[in-house]
């Protein structure tokens, strides 16, 4: 609700043979999470590099501690804060993000601390 969401970009258009159906998903995915579990400030950041293509969608929330970062991407995982969750959701979100960025033949990072947490997706664009 108060949310401030910011979109940058170093190019006009870029081509890529993506499934949009899942791509988008993916990409909703990241965003949900950040508006969810992040904080009050998110970039979404699209950069076109030669032959590729990176996604970073940034928020300035909690973080996630460092060894739970790889966790995340692993089928049913949510992140534990104690006995409570005060979002629902089932931890196919991250996974499935990965599985389909992985079918399109890049890969996805996340890298937090305590002021921000940034997952990074690259996509190759021969």
């Amino acid at each position: 609700t108060k949310k401030n969401i910011n979109f940058t970009t170093n190019t006009d258009a870029i081509i890529l043979e993506i499934d949009l159906f899942h791509f988008e998903n993916a990409i909703s995915n990241l965003i949900d999470n950040a508006i969810k579990y992040g904080g009050d400030h998110i970039k979404i950041n699209l950069n076109y590099v030669p032959k590729t293509l990176e996604i970073s969608v940034i928020d300035n929330g909690n973080g996630i501690e460092k060894n739970q970062q790889e966790k995340v991407f692993d089928k049913f995982y949510r992140v534990s804060k104690g006995n409570t969750h005060d979002v629902k959701g089932f931890g196919i979100g991250l996974y499935y993000t990965k599985k389909i960025i992985e079918k399109h033949g890049g890969h996805i990072t996340v890298l937090s601390n305590l002021e921000k947490t940034t997952f990074k997706l690259v996509i190759p664009n021969e």
